[in-house]
């Protein structure tokens, strides 16, 4: 998957292996970044993979 390419909430929800409801429920709360693209959000990938390194460090 391209990284700079924005990611639809089912795209990110497959590649969290979350459900989309949860996407929508959860991404402001948590800080998932996000922008509105003609109404509809969207993810850029290599901004979520940098949040996730972020809020979900490697445990030892």
């Amino acid at each position: 998957m391209h990284h700079h390419r924005l990611m639809t909430v089912d795209e990110l929800a497959e590649y969290l292996g979350k459900k989309p409801a949860w996407i929508y429920n959860n991404h402001r709360m948590l800080g998932i970044p996000s922008r509105k693209v003609g109404g509809s959000l969207r993810f850029r990938l290599s901004e979520v993979d940098r949040w996730i390194d972020r809020e979900c460090p490697v445990s030892a």
